[in-house]
């Protein structure tokens, strides 16, 4: 009767020693210099999973901003796992020059094993062959300046079949979102495999890309409490996707070489790659390329086009601005061509004001340092997440006058080129997202499409509600829905399509 009393105190003691053993391992060790990385208190187990609202680059900075203002990082502790946040940019820069080697890894997260199937995709996978051999098919075939610039006459294909679908619907509501991500889906899609989708196909390969997304937010509960990784719903999905691209091709093209005069693809070109050395490269990994191009990009340029059009609707004379630079260096005679963006200089402010306002991954996708290091001489050790709190330094009062204004003009240099400033939307160093590039090119046609050929008017005299929401590539919390109309000046070339 004693033992069987005494025996349920057991786990109670055994999860007693755990948590204490837990806390005591977890607590940040002082560096040499006697100080510590700013942290606010932290709970058993969760750590500082509690003090995290949504969306999470507002709930961040706000603690920095708390705890960490002084020394611009502060350390946290999601779950299990060790967590640095840099606020400075002067730290973040320290991270991707002199520590770039250290930090160069992934968090091995469940999110790395939910969207990479049998193998991570090229932006989780850490640092070392694989992700060598991952990038350079992608860049080689993909995102490099002569292929991006071969794909021209897609991009151009598909922008003529934006407006001619909105030409054909009349005057009414367009949802921004749905026409731009059926634009940007099939302008990467035919890249890939040379064919488009249809409206249905678009729609579900979103609600994959949507599930598979969901999983890559840094505070997802399964990449900090290790038990939830038993529950994986999307990899088959995703694996059945990719392999359909792949079986598709090889129906239609046994020898994998191209008919003259058609198209190269992605999945040609690494399907023929494949053929000369098939230890090396394997279905697996051709489609972990050709998804992660899809992916990837559908998403992140969707949002930014949509956060752009939402900026242009509240500030009607930026729109207004952009549209007479397009008449006055294209005309009403012809639909802009992507050849024509490189002249386009203050359209090509308006994206970096987006960017810098809204950008893409607002904390980047997260590092992981892979050995000890020492960051603005604090010591950091190894196997620590680092977040580069990219939202709040764009928006810093000290690097930017008057940074919550929407303000194109303050990219346009004194020769009418684009200056930049210090801008890091696509990230730094050795893991800065190889598609930056394609991406600039993607959403300045849909961009300059849907100013050069369409009216657009907010619907009701209300501003738009630029709410953010809470997934990675930073949505609008309220989808923007807005009345479009053909222009009048546009109507002889809108017909021909």
């Amino acid at each position: 009767m004693e033992i069987s009393q005494a025996l349920p105190l057991a786990p109670l003691l055994f999860l007693f020693t755990c948590l204490f053993l837990h806390m005591f391992s977890a607590t940040p060790r002082n560096n040499t210099n006697g100080l510590r990385i700013p942290s606010p208190p932290a709970l058993p187990i969760v750590g500082h999973l509690h003090l995290l609202k949504r969306p999470l680059h507002r709930s961040l900075p706000a603690l920095a901003a708390r705890y960490g203002a002084s020394t611009g990082l502060l350390h946290l502790r999601f779950g299990n796992r060790q967590v640095l946040l840099v606020s400075s940019p002067a730290i973040a820069n320290e991270c991707f020059t002199v520590h770039d080697v250290a930090l160069a890894d992934r968090p091995g997260r469940a999110s790395r094993r939910l969207i990479g199937d049998d193998c991570p995709a090229i932006g989780s996978a850490n640092y070392g062959p694989l992700w060598r051999q991952l990038r350079r098919l992608a860049t080689v075939h993909a995102l490099c300046a002569n292929r991006v610039g071969a794909t021209a006459t897609t991009r151009n294909a598909e922008a003529r079949a934006m407006a001619a679908k909105l030409w054909r619907a009349g005057p009414g509501e367009v949802a921004v979102k749905s026409i731009a991500y059926e634009f940007v889906a099939n302008a990467i899609m035919v890249m890939v495999s040379g064919k488009r989708m249809s409206e249905e196909q678009v729609i579900r390969f979103k609600a994959m890309t949507d599930d598979l997304l969901a999983v890559a937010l840094a505070a997802n509960r399964q990449d900090f409490l290790p038990v939830l990784r038993l529950f994986d719903f999307w990899r088959t999905a995703r694996k059945h996707f990719g392999q359909s691209l792949i079986d598709d091709y090889r129906e239609k093209h046994h020898h994998h070489n191209p008919v003259e005069g058609t198209p190269r693809t992605v999945i040609g070109d690494l399907l023929r790659e494949q053929d000369q050395s098939p230890e090396s490269l394997s279905d697996v990994v051709t489609r972990t390329v050709c998804l992660s191009l899809l992916q990837a990009g559908s998403d992140t340029s969707t949002g930014t086009i949509e956060w752009a059009m939402a900026l242009l609707f509240n500030n009607p004379g930026v729109l207004k601005q952009a549209r007479a630079e397009i008449d006055s260096v294209v005309g009403k005679s012809r639909m802009i061509q992507e050849s024509d963006l490189a002249t386009l200089p203050y359209l090509n402010c308006v994206i970096m004001e987006t960017l810098r306002l809204y950008p893409i991954n607002p904390n980047l996708v997260p590092h992981e340092v892979s050995q000890d290091c020492k960051i603005a001489g604090y010591a950091v050790t190894r196997g620590t997440m680092v977040l580069i709190d990219v939202y709040s330094m764009q928006r810093d009062p000290h690097m930017w006058i008057d940074p919550e204004k929407f303000m194109p003009e303050r990219f346009l240099g004194p020769k009418g080129n684009v200056n930049s400033n210090w801008m890091i939307p696509f990230g730094m160093g050795r893991r800065k997202c190889p598609g930056e590039g394609l991406a600039l090119k993607i959403v300045g046609m849909a961009l300059g499409t849907m100013i050069q050929c369409f009216e657009w008017e907010r619907i009701g005299d209300k501003e738009v509600d630029m709410s953010e929401g809470s997934r990675v590539a930073m949505p609008m919390a309220v989808p923007l829905v807005a009345m479009c109309r053909p222009r009048i000046e546009m109507e002889s070339v809108l017909k021909t399509l």
